[in-house]
């Protein structure tokens, strides 16, 4: 199986190891794995991977699973795109385009994200969209 984070790796050698436990070396690779696991059904990937500042941050973990799955059950998710990224020590930020699926429409979106690495581990802190779309 290819991964679905848009490299043309196997999944095996791509996001799998870091769904299993080890850590992105950089912000980009957890950009990658975080969309995979979202297409993958994997909610504690999410929630692990979510700096505790980020503005949707839940306190109630099976809660926010929970919410989590059902997005990922609701969602096709066709393609990742990465526009531009930088790292500069313990921050980063990653602009990607995600092609995405809601009962049959375009639910696509472009976004900056802003990472921060606490304690040695990326986490993704908050995400800007784009008003207008870039291709």
């Amino acid at each position: 199986m290819f991964c679905p984070c848009g490299t043309s790796k196997r999944y095996e050698e791509c996001c799998k190891p870091f769904h299993e436990g080890k850590s992105p070396e950089h912000a980009v690779l957890l950009m990658r794995s975080r969309f995979a696991a979202y297409a993958l059904h994997l909610p504690e990937y999410i929630i692990e991977t979510t700096h505790p500042k980020n503005p949707h941050y839940q306190s109630d973990p099976v809660k926010w699973a929970q919410e989590i799955s059902e997005f990922c059950q609701n969602t096709q998710f066709k393609g990742l795109k990465i526009l531009e990224s930088s790292e500069t020590g313990s921050v980063a930020t990653v602009t990607f385009r995600a092609t995405l699926f809601q009962d049959g429409k375009d639910a696509s979106f472009t976004e900056k994200s802003a990472f921060e690495k606490v304690r040695g581990r990326w986490l993704y802190r908050r995400g800007e969209m784009y008003p207008s779309i870039p291709k």
